[in-house]
């Protein structure tokens, strides 16, 4: 049953409503909202509205005693709810699914624009190859990513997986982490590490880099063509020596054309790896890495309205972005040639469907 299997899923949650405000049964709660994510509702009303419209349907999964729950009543449940604990759960149970991958772990930030005056920003942990996010870290006030991502990473299980940051994790502690916990890293290098990017970007203008191992690929659709080339070199004592990086193996330069119409962009990436030289795998992974942009966060924003939430108690905006994590986790499981969008219409008009989108997830 449905419910036996959310109870078991939302276990490790400790409802933390005041005795007055837990007429309606906390598990009732936790499924409505995890359905109503599922059919794209993005706010407190909506869920109300979910849970009044469905309330036939609802009443036959879930214990509801007194009646279709309001939209006061979700957001006193958020407002309530441990962040902690709630990412607790949805962490146990992701790792689940992903636990016999192995290849590139994106880590990026993104910020939940309309989550109050200081806006919520959210370190994720993005896996290409499984369609999952497997965790996030909330960044702490007056702090940054630097602190965030060495919190992210113990959590994960590191071992024969390549981890990859943009320019703002290039740090040697964090290099020196993921080596110690079993992984591989490839960083992108930008001006905040200022020599060293230097002397990587004149090693290959520098170089013939005709000599070095090289690998390219070709992609073509949604009206634009792109041709990406990677350049590697492992014979770089030189430059260990000078900068002293835990684990550095090799370095990559990744020229990118992109052209759209008559229109042509051109890019030139530079990263430093624990990988050896290898083109084709180190050119893959940085391209997962941006995966994490187009398939995690402009998903969250343009399928589930993210950043247009008005969602700001801090609890609440950090509960409901895990909650939406879990439903696109969910999602992502079953789509197919559906589009996302399809799934959250028909998980919305049948909740038959919806029901059997987080039954299939626990049996995945």
């Amino acid at each position: 049953m449905l419910k036996d299997g959310l109870t078991q899923v939302f276990d490790g949650i400790t409802d933390q409503r005041s005795s007055r405000n837990q007429k309606h049964p906390f598990i009732s709660l936790l499924g409505i909202s995890l359905l109503g994510a599922l059919s794209g509702i993005d706010s407190f009303s909506g869920l109300g509205d979910y849970a009044e419209m469905h309330f036939g349907g609802l009443s036959k999964i879930f214990d509801l005693p007194h009646g279709a729950p309001s939209h006061d009543t979700f957001q006193r449940l958020f407002d309530a709810i441990e962040p902690s604990q709630f990412h607790d759960c949805f962490f146990k149970f992701t790792q689940q699914l992903s636990r016999v991958f192995e290849g590139v772990i994106a880590v990026d930030g993104k910020t939940v624009r309309n989550s109050g005056p200081n806006p919520l920003h959210i370190v994720n942990a993005w896996c290409e190859a499984n369609q999952l996010v497997l965790a996030q870290m909330c960044v702490e006030d007056k702090s940054n990513e630097i602190t965030a991502i060495p919190l992210l990473l113990k959590l994960l299980d590191l071992h024969n997986r390549v981890v990859t940051i943009d320019a703002m994790g290039c740090q040697r502690k964090i290099s020196a982490q993921i080596i110690e916990q079993g992984g591989d890293y490839l960083l992108n290098l930008k001006g905040n590490q200022g020599r060293l990017h230097d002397d990587v970007g004149s090693y290959f203008t520098e170089r013939n880099k005709q000599s070095c191992p090289s690998w390219e690929e070709f992609d073509k659709g949604h009206g634009r063509l792109e041709h990406r080339k990677c350049y590697v070199i492992d014979t770089i004592d030189w430059l260990c020596e000078a900068h002293q990086w835990p684990g550095l193996k090799s370095i990559a330069m990744v020229e990118s054309e992109r052209t759209i119409k008559d229109k042509v962009e051109k890019d030139v990436r530079y990263y430093i790896s624990s990988l050896s030289a290898d083109p084709e795998k180190i050119c893959k992974a940085a391209r997962a890495h941006w995966a994490v942009e187009n398939k995690c966060h402009w998903r969250l924003d343009v399928v589930f309205n993210e950043d247009k939430a008005c969602i700001s108690n801090d609890n609440a905006a950090e509960n409901m972005s895990i909650m939406r994590k879990w439903a696109l986790n969910i999602l992502n499981q079953k789509k197919g040639k559906s589009s996302l969008k399809s799934l959250q219409r028909k998980a919305c008009m049948s909740l038959k469907f919806a029901s059997t989108l987080i039954k299939d997830y626990f049996h995945a």
